[in-house]
């Protein structure tokens, strides 16, 4: 193809500098344009491949949005040789840099980029177009502060992909929340490939952003897993729709994002380095920008990013009583139909309506039995009754001869009388479990699988924390005190020790027994403490009496990038109070 080497000139033009990435011979540009001085993206293909008329179209369509959020279509052209599309450059960083670099935003950063993304694609599906490759990658956040997002319809039909179809649009829906999920996390959870690490599953099933990173409020938590995760089979979101989720929670905000950039002044719009795709070279980000004298399409002016830092509200600013927030449901199902219920629960085999003729009807003696047998019957069971009476009054009599046994005192002595027989202890059974995190915002720590520590199944899935930069407990740097599962025990019992099942080691742990639940940080001693390993028992001495235990958690277990504790089962032992 031509145009291949850097400094050719196309169409008399855009002088080719950088090529940031190619993909199944379709190649993308750093150039100059001669004439008006100013550096700008070109995509070039050969003008025989397949795909050629695709990208002219996703060009014209691309052009037709007219938004400032999307890099705008400055040239497009077929010629014998090659097909070649223009577009704005931009300085800054992709959102896939940025967190790369400077980890996971603050959840009102992450929901103002996802609405400006949601808000842009209103306009583009309403038109029936669709950006068909959106990811981390597509999205910019320029130098100016504001959300841009890239390859709009270009880089789908570079890859094979028709932008403008339903299933496109659908996609680019998921996608969003994708860069709403991964904007939270660091982790990327959309239907189109990316570069970032995946998100983690659990059977199958996307993680809630709560169960990967602490903090998170809830009503984003469930919008991610409205449509990524458990939800996923619920009808999708529109677009609208989803930009009206989340526009209530980024707020008013007043100042540009400042996120480190990942890449140098020359690379800073570039994708990160290209991965293998299935059955072709995974294309980089198509991070195009604008030149600063470009003349824009004026639509409503996107809102300006919010502060990085912002003082801390006198309740969570994302509390789940926000006003007007209602958390994604699903559809409800009618109950189903429940069948009567025949008369004579001992016939086996109805099933329809009742009448009548579903009596089961009563069988006919036995004319041919012998007269008197049934007399005989019960003749020799109230026999057998009568003799095993009398041999359990002779048993008695022998057991309750004891010479301290007189008229005077009777009933003390050591086989007879009122001796309590001393009950053992036992696992008990029917606990409930809830997480306890007092300095969390929320005050909860993973609540979505904390049913796992007493489902009885201590090979099975677990609970776990927050992973935590620095050790908890009361050692220099501790970020909190603790961590805790209150365990409702349903009635009062006298607490004999406890057994865990945990992945990692050690775990620090103090056992508190009380009568109601905690909400606070437990005051007092412990009525015992100690460490445990991948498996462990923590005794409790002087069995303390109470309906609540407080696993209060003290030390974590190192993990990659930090500290946390997984819980597979906690056994509590100890013995009914009468």
């Amino acid at each position: 193809m031509e145009f291949t080497q850097s400094g050719d000139v196309l169409a008399g033009r855009y002088q080719l500098t950088d090529l940031l990435s190619e993909s199944r011979e379709g190649r993308f540009w750093r150039a100059q344009d001669a004439v008006l001085g100013r550096p700008v993206a070109v995509h070039v293909l050969d003008s025989r491949d397949e795909r050629a008329p695709r990208l002219m179209a996703a060009a014209r369509n691309s052009a037709a949005v007219g938004d400032p959020r999307m890099l705008r279509v400055l040239d497009a052209a077929q010629t014998d040789q090659v097909a070649y599309v223009v577009n704005e450059w931009g300085e800054g960083s992709s959102l896939e840099n940025a967190l790369a670099a400077g980890g996971p935003l603050s959840p009102q950063e992450a929901a103002w980029i996802a609405s400006e993304v949601a808000d842009l694609l209103v306009l583009a599906h309403d038109q029936g177009h669709a950006h068909g490759r959106l990811n981390p990658e597509a999205v910019l956040l320029d130098d100016l502060g504001a959300v841009r997002v890239i390859g709009f319809g270009v880089d789908a039909a570079l890859h094979g992909i028709d932008p403008d179809t339903r299933d496109s649009q659908r996609r680019d829906r998921v996608d969003a929340v994708g860069v709403l999920y991964a904007a939270l996390t660091g982790k990327w959870a959309g239907e189109t490939l990316s570069s970032m690490p995946p998100a983690p599953r659990d059977h199958g099933r996307v993680l809630r952003p709560r169960q990967v990173r602490a903090g998170v409020p809830r009503p984003l938590d469930d919008l991610c897993d409205r449509v990524l995760g458990s939800g996923a089979e619920m009808p999708p979101l529109t677009a609208a729709e989803l930009h009206s989720a989340l526009a209530g929670f980024s707020g008013e905000p007043t100042a540009p994002l400042n996120r480190p950039s990942a890449v140098d002044e020359e690379t800073q719009a570039m994708a990160p380095p290209a991965q293998a795709e299935p059955a072709e070279a995974q294309a980089a980000s198509n991070a195009i920008g604008v030149a600063p004298d470009a003349v824009r399409p004026q639509r409503q002016r996107p809102s300006s990013p919010p502060p990085m830092h912002d003082p801390t509200p006198s309740k969570p600013l994302f509390a789940d009583e926000t006003p007007g927030y209602v958390a994604p449901q699903r559809p409800q199902q009618p109950p189903p139909a429940r069948r009567p219920v025949a008369p004579d629960a001992s016939y086996n085999g109805w099933q329809g309506a009742w009448t009548g003729a579903n009596v089961p009807i009563a069988e006919e003696p036995d004319y041919n039995s012998k007269p008197g047998t049934n007399w005989l019957r019960i003749a020799m069971g109230v026999g057998l009754v009568v003799l095993v009476l009398i041999a359990g009054s002779i048993a008695w009599n022998i057991v309750s001869d004891d010479p301290s046994t007189t008229a005077e005192n009777p009933g003390t002595g050591d086989n007879g009388g009122d001796t309590n027989v001393e009950a053992k202890p036992t696992p008990i059974k029917g606990i409930t479990a809830k997480d306890l995190d007092p300095h969390g915002d929320p005050p909860t720590e993973t609540p979505d699988l904390v049913d796992l520590v007493v489902d009885g199944d201590a090979n099975g899935l677990a609970w776990r924390t927050a992973r935590y930069n620095d050790q908890i407990g009361d050692r220099p740097r501790s970020l909190k005190p603790g961590v805790g599962l209150v365990l409702n025990l349903k009635d009062e019992h006298a607490i004999d020790s406890l057994k865990f099942n945990m992945i990692g080691e050690p775990t620090e742990i103090e056992i508190f027994v009380g009568g109601s639940p905690w909400t606070d940080d437990p005051s007092g001693a412990p009525a015992a403490k100690g460490s445990v390993g991948t498996e462990g028992e923590i005794k409790v001495e002087d069995a303390p009496e109470g309906s609540y235990v407080l696993v209060w958690m003290t030390g974590l277990p190192q993990v990659d990038g930090g500290y946390r504790a997984e819980v597979k089962e906690v056994q509590v032992i100890g013995t009914p109070v009468s």
